[in-house]
C-alpha cells in the first residue's frame, strides 16, 4: 500500500466520522439544546482532526512532505514510534507519515492541553468548561480508535501509540 492510499484511507475515517456525527446532530430535536450542543462538539473535533491533523487540502503529495517534515522535528519525543521511525529508509518514512503523523501531531500540539485545562476546570469547579472538554478528548480518542482499527486491519504500524498512552 501507498502513502497516498495511506493517506486517502485516513481522509475517509475521518470524513465518516464527520458524516456520522453530523447525521446525528442532524436527528436531534432543537430544542434539546445540550445534546446537540455536545454532538456539535465532537463535530467541531472531527472536523479538526482533520483540519489540522490530516492538513485537508488537495495537494496530498506535498502535504505529506510537510507532515512527514513535522514528524522529523518531533518524533525523538516518542520512544517507540521514534525508534521505529529512526530505523526505515526514506521511502518508508512517508507511509509511516501517512499512517501515523496526524494522531502524533494532534497528541503533541494539542491532547495534553486538553487534559491540562480539563484537570484545571475540574480544580476550579467550572463544570461547563469540564463538559466541553470531556467531550473534545473523547472525540478525538474516538477518531484516535478508529485510525488505530485500520491500521490494526490493514498490518499499517499497528499499536504504535499504546505504550505512550
Amino acid at each position: 500500500m501507498t502513502y497516498l492510499e495511506i493517506d486517502r484511507a485516513m481522509i475517509d475515517i475521518t470524513r465518516q466520522k464527520c458524516a456520522e456525527c453530523k447525521a446525528r446532530l442532524d436527528a436531534i430535536p432543537k430544542q434539546n439544546t445540550t445534546e446537540r450542543k455536545a454532538v456539535q462538539l465532537e463535530y467541531g473535533i472531527y472536523t479538526f482532526c482533520g483540519n489540522a491533523g490530516l492538513l485537508f487540502t488537495s495537494a496530498r503529495n506535498q502535504t505529506l512532505q510537510t507532515r512527514r517534515r513535522f514528524l522529523d522535528s518531533v518524533i525523538d519525543q516518542y520512544p517507540k514510534p521514534g525508534k521505529i521511525y529512526q530505523a526505515i529508509g526514506e521511502d518508508e518514512k512517508l507511509r509511516f507519515a501517512a499512517a501515523l503523523q496526524a494522531e502524533l501531531f494532534l497528541r503533541d500540539q494539542w491532547l495534553g492541553i486538553q487534559y491540562d485545562e480539563l484537570a484545571a476546570a475540574q480544580t476550579s469547579k467550572d463544570t461547563d468548561r469540564a463538559f466541553e472538554l470531556k467531550i473534545k478528548i473523547g472525540a478525538a480518542e474516538n477518531m484516535f480508535a478508529a485510525w488505530e482499527v485500520w491500521r490494526k486491519e490493514n498490518n499499517v504500524y499497528p499499536a504504535v501509540f499504546e505504550e505512550n498512552k
